[in-house]
């Protein structure tokens, strides 16, 4: 009887990495709704632009994890 082979398991760490990038991410959506709501714009692009570059890069981290 052989042993079951199980999906090559992957770091933790790197899961810990993904769930730090989306609260990060969601602290800047919150930045940038209240810099649109204070009228501050560069601010509010400048930080909507970060957002979406941690998105694109928790979404390749998260593509990584998955078997």
């Amino acid at each position: 009887m052989r042993a079951p082979q199980h999906a090559p398991r992957t770091s933790s760490a790197v899961a810990l990495y993904v769930i730090i990038l989306v609260a990060f991410q969601v602290f800047l959506i919150t930045v940038a709704v209240e810099a649109f709501l204070t009228d501050s714009e560069t601010l509010a692009w400048s930080s909507a632009g970060v957002s979406v570059a941690l998105a694109a890069l928790s979404a390749g981290l998260f593509r990584y994890l998955r078997p």
